[in-house]
């Protein structure tokens, strides 16, 4: 299988994700529904959307706990 774009793109989404979790929701949801030509986008862009979910609630669990 050949895997067209460039992998700097997903990077940057991680990025996004851990700093603002809501834009990393975004951003991922349009790596995946966007850009279905490419399987890199859209394996990573799945991957992302799981990621700033997890990111999200552990960032509510943490602001709960500390006050």
């Amino acid at each position: 299988m050949e895997n067209k774009g460039t992998i700097a793109i997903p990077i940057i989404g991680y990025i996004i994700t851990i700093i603002a979790p809501i834009i990393g929701l975004v951003y991922g949801a349009i790596l995946f529904f966007f850009k279905k030509d490419t399987p890199l986008y859209q394996k990573h862009g799945r991957f992302i959307i799981y990621f700033s979910i997890v990111v999200f609630v552990i960032s509510l669990i943490i602001r709960t706990v500390m006050g």
